[in-house]
């Protein structure tokens, strides 16, 4: 039971970061797939939460309704949602904890920061590898900087104010999916 559960959940999550991705494909950088993929982690532990955010990505990716990427930015974006859907299942956790509001939304907000950023440099360096042969790195780096910056803030903004309610609030379903395992369980009871 445990098992379907789990294959369920994991299978409605990489359909919502799809949706959530088509829905806002039309505002460049202002997307929720990067939060949701960090709650797919929280939720379901970091090796199914990477499945997770890299099948999202790549459907999102692949089936864009402006169109798909080029496979190598494609297995660029995949990699590092996977990172990110990593990241909720081990840090995920540690931020529930905060107990001061105001220091889980900043510790939360720097977290989005960092984890979009990774995905920036990441994926602009393949773009760049894989579009031009004749225009210098720094210009192709300077030209997207402004743009980085929206998904940036977008996401400092969804994890600062978002995050810390939402991972409170998914914490008793995060127990109820991840028993702990029989032998601590017994240890504890002696």
């Amino acid at each position: 039971m445990r098992t379907t559960r789990l294959v369920l959940l994991a299978s409605l999550l990489v359909a919502m970061i799809y949706a959530a991705g088509q829905a806002l494909a039309g505002i460049p950088n202002v997307e929720l797939i990067t939060a949701l993929a960090f709650v797919a982690g929280y939720l379901l532990g970091p090796w199914l939460g990477a499945g997770v955010g890299a099948a999202g990505m790549g459907a999102h990716s692949l089936f864009n309704v402006l169109g798909a990427v080029a496979p190598p930015v494609w297995v660029a974006q995949m990699a590092c949602f996977a990172l990110i859907g990593a990241s909720g299942g081990i840090v995920g956790p540690k931020l529930a904890r905060v107990g001061s509001r105001t220091r889980a939304a900043v510790w939360s907000a720097l977290t989005g920061a960092a984890l979009v950023l990774i995905y920036q440099v990441a994926v602009n360096a393949v773009a760049f590898y894989t579009f031009t042969n004749d225009v210098d790195v720094w210009v192709y780096v300077w030209g997207g900087i402004a743009f980085g910056a929206v998904q940036v803030g977008w996401n400092v903004v969804v994890f600062g104010v978002a995050m810390p309610p939402m991972l409170r609030v998914l914490a008793r379903y995060r127990r109820e999916l991840r028993p702990e395992p029989e032998s601590s369980a017994r240890e504890v009871g002696r």
